[in-house]
């Protein structure tokens, strides 16, 4: 009883936090490689669109990422400069991140 109820908020909240971003600009997008942990830069100046329950990453006119809110995970860099995406692929059951960082916007 009390598992689903904080399960649900969590939930609220992770939506809460990917919807407050819609619309934001960002510098560039890398994703983690965990074997040779590094980063690889995989689009520059991009927008965040939120598109029927689907968050879209987009540089040119080009969807470089994209991904249901369901069953995606949003949490704030400490710097608050940008966000990580964290998901399970479906093919591989690896976990993939792809992190995004802001262009500068005023608090």
């Amino acid at each position: 009883m009390f598992f689903n109820s904080k399960k649900l908020k969590l939930k609220r909240e992770n939506e809460a936090r990917l919807r407050r971003i819609n619309n934001f600009e960002v510098r560039y997008i890398t994703t983690r490689d965990p074997k040779q942990y590094g980063e690889s830069i995989i689009g520059k100046s991009c927008i965040i669109n939120i598109i029927d329950n689907k968050f879209n990453i987009c540089c040119n006119d080009n969807v470089i990422f994209t991904h249901p809110m369901e069953t995606l995970q949003c949490s704030e860099l400490m710097s608050q400069n940008g966000v990580i995406l964290s998901y399970v692929d479906d093919k591989t059951g690896e976990d993939i991140e792809v992190i995004a960082y802001y262009k500068y916007h005023r608090k």
